[in-house]
């Protein structure tokens, strides 16, 4: 169904409206009911996922790659009820739904170092939690890629930054402050998994399957030479709240290029073992292919 720009603003700050009123156990509820209705009635979002599937986990059986797809969908509408709720309920008091807290002392030592920090932040869980979790420390920033509707972007720069967070939009502007960031010796945040234009990246494995991959990152680690540190917020059951974890990045992040990309998408890998229902597989990963094949085309 296409929606007319108003029409998407509209629906967005409906649901960050709606949700604040929830609790985190009753948007899982209704997330995973509304799963049922998207997979049910999205074509398209069935394809996606199951795609990934099939890429991404050749060695489970059919009926357990569906599984993980439906598993997928669930968590992501999930992302979408804790808009609200994490934005509206618990911007000034984040800790209230943090659990556990793994790898917490890779963070300090990296940090200790007074070098600044380059924080990974894949497509996993829930970025806002971390988000907000992050927003303690003075100065930290984080990269985005504004979206198509400036209404929602107002709303996105609103919410995100409460907790104090500097936001930079993706652009060659953006880029310069990120140098400053690090300069000042504070912690810039990127997600690194988002897929760049097509000639604007390499490609390198991922899950394995090609995946064309952004070089920012890797040339920002190359050039400051700054701490490395991969993070995400794993989403718990049972509206629990999340737990945090911590990674160090490997020593191949500074190498060259396609060798700190490869390094990159390795270590994600990893952090996507935690839980992988919780990556977002709704995401067309590998639609750019060097061979110019279409994973995701309808079947005809």
């Amino acid at each position: 169904m296409h929606y007319n720009t108003p029409m998407r603003a509209f629906l967005f700050q409906f649901i960050i409206r709606l949700s604040s009123w929830l609790s985190l156990k009753t948007a899982h509820r209704w997330a995973e009911f509304l799963a049922r209705m998207v997979w049910r009635w999205s074509e398209k979002q069935r394809r996606i996922t199951t795609t990934n599937m099939r890429l991404c986990y050749p060695q489970l059986s059919p009926e357990d790659r569906t599984q993980l797809a439906r598993d997928s969908l669930d968590e992501t509408i999930k992302s979408m009820l804790e808009l609200g709720l994490i934005w509206n309920k618990y911007s000034d008091n984040i800790d209230a739904i943090i659990g556990e807290i793994h790898g917490l002392g890779v963070l300090e030592q990296a940090l200790a170092q007074d070098q600044g920090l380059l924080l990974a932040a894949p497509h996993f869980g829930n970025w806002e939690v971390l988000n907000l979790w992050l927003s303690r420390y003075p100065g930290f920033s984080f990269l985005y890629k504004p979206p198509g509707d400036p209404k929602i972007e107002r709303l996105l720069l609103k919410h995100r930054g409460a907790g104090g967070a500097n936001q930079i939009t993706a652009d060659a502007k953006g880029v310069r402050q990120i140098f400053a960031v690090l300069k000042q010796r504070h912690i810039l945040a990127i997600l690194p998994d988002q897929q760049p234009k097509s000639g604007q990246g390499v490609y390198a494995p991922f899950m394995g399957q090609s995946a064309h991959t952004m070089t920012l990152f890797s040339k920002v680690a190359s050039k400051t030479r700054v701490p490395v540190v991969f993070a995400v917020a794993e989403r718990l059951p049972d509206g629990q709240g999340f737990d945090l974890h911590f990674k160090a990045g490997p020593a191949a992040i500074y190498a060259d290029t396609e060798t700190s990309v490869a390094a990159l998408n390795q270590t994600i890998e990893e952090l996507v073992a935690i839980n992988p229902s919780q990556y977002q597989w709704t995401y067309k990963r590998f639609s750019i292919q060097a061979d110019g094949s279409k994973p995701y085309q309808k079947a005809t």
